[in-house]
């Protein structure tokens, strides 16, 4: 049951994160079809009509110069009483490959759909009953409201486990996390998402992950009741409400800043990490939900020396941390790269060297089955608390 100040939180928080939105693309209204994107998440800029049935849809990022990650979700409105059949090209001036289009009726059913590529651009041909509309997106769409309710439905031990807010992100938007306190442990697990809004397999790791760690099963209840935890699963809520590539709304990488730590959602988590070691708490393990191309864990490397001088605790745990879930998932292809890079102010690395603790970028494949991503997730959880326990 909820605390009456998390039913309030909540209310806020979800207040704050309206679904609707007034955002337009340009050009986009047709005789007899429309895109729009005035919904959360939704990103495309503009619209050309190139023949009978036939239209140009065209993707543009938040920023010049910027990773080649093109988002886009929008929904297709037939305005006709007969069904029609449309042939729509989204056209990027790179990478548009990325995130394979996918179709849902609103439902959170989604379905690939086939298509073509050719230079920067992909085809496909969808074909509308008469006054329906449908969406379409590179991968699911999860919103800013859902974190909000899924968060929620974590919460097993009222007692010790609520809905925070860690601060606000550059246009306002709480930075919601779930918090479990264990007054008899000053060990803490940290886990972070969503750094970079596209990265949709990432996001779907992360909350297999969560759901697994708070359900009822007997090893997370005991875990539980051993580790401090803290949730945060959308560090970017600006970005993902805008449907942006990569960049928060300050149009900044959000995981290169953790060293200069420019931005509000940066120093909100350092204020509340700082203070939680200065009060007695100690990070034992952090983990950085992304996704790109390929299965993927980025760790430090074994003998890194933190700036501090303070070696990395208990260096071995992750190897064989991540050697055992290769072990558990068996025909899953998953790699790891060690490495350290002091300057370039991701997560992992401020970790390391903020707080002498392991932290790992978990990384799954844009393209992976979404089957698998649930299968590694469950292992990545059963061999971390076998590695912590």
């Amino acid at each position: 049951m909820l605390t009456l100040a998390n039913v309030a939180l909540l209310s806020q928080l979800a207040l704050q994160q309206p679904e609707e939105t007034d955002k337009k693309p340009k050009d986009c209204s047709f005789e007899r079809i429309e895109f729009t994107i005035n919904f959360a998440v939704g990103r495309l800029n503009h619209c050309e009509k190139t023949g009978d049935n036939q239209y140009r849809l065209f993707l543009e990022p938040e920023r010049e110069k910027i990773n080649p990650s093109p988002w886009y979700a929008f929904a297709v409105k037939n305005k006709t009483e007969t069904s029609q059949t449309v042939d729509i090209t989204l056209v990027a001036s790179e990478g548009v490959s990325r995130y394979k289009p996918k179709r849902s009726e609103g439902d959170d059913i989604w379905h690939a759909i086939p298509f073509s590529e050719g230079d920067g651009t992909l085809q496909f041909e969808l074909t509308l009953s008469g006054q329906t509309k449908e969406y379409i997106a590179g991968q699911e769409i999860i919103d800013n409201v859902h974190y909000i309710e899924w968060l929620s439905s974590l919460i097993k031990e009222p007692q010790q486990t609520e809905v925070i807010s860690l601060g606000v992100s550059s246009e306002g938007r709480n930075l919601a996390a779930l918090e479990h306190r264990v007054e008899s442990s000053d060990k803490w697990i940290i886990l972070i998402g969503r750094q970079h809004p596209p990265e949709v397999t990432g996001a779907l790791a992360l909350l297999h992950f969560g759901e697994l760690l708070f359900s009822d099963e007997p090893y997370v209840v005991k875990f539980r009741q051993k580790y401090n935890i803290l949730l945060v699963p959308n560090m970017n809520p600006d970005g993902v409400y805008h449907g942006n590539w990569r960049l928060t709304a300050a149009g900044i990488d959000m995981n290169r800043d953790w060293k200069n730590l420019t931005l509000p959602e940066t120093q909100a988590m350092a204020n509340y990490l700082k203070k939680l070691v200065k009060d007695g708490g100690e990070i034992e393990f952090a983990i950085d939900f992304h996704s790109t191309r390929k299965n993927v864990f980025y760790t430090m490397p074994e003998d890194y020396e933190p700036r501090s001088g303070v070696p990395l605790r208990n260096p071995q745990r992750v190897y064989n941390w991540i050697e055992e879930i290769e072990e558990l998932v068996g025909s899953v292809e998953l790699d790891y790269q060690p490495g350290a890079h002091p300057e370039s102010g991701v997560f992992k690395q401020f970790i390391a060297d903020e707080f002498a603790a392991h932290a790992v970028t978990y990384e799954v494949s844009d393209n992976e089955k979404r089957n698998n991503i649930k299968k590694v997730a469950e292992a990545a959880l059963i061999s971390l608390i076998n590695r912590l326990d």
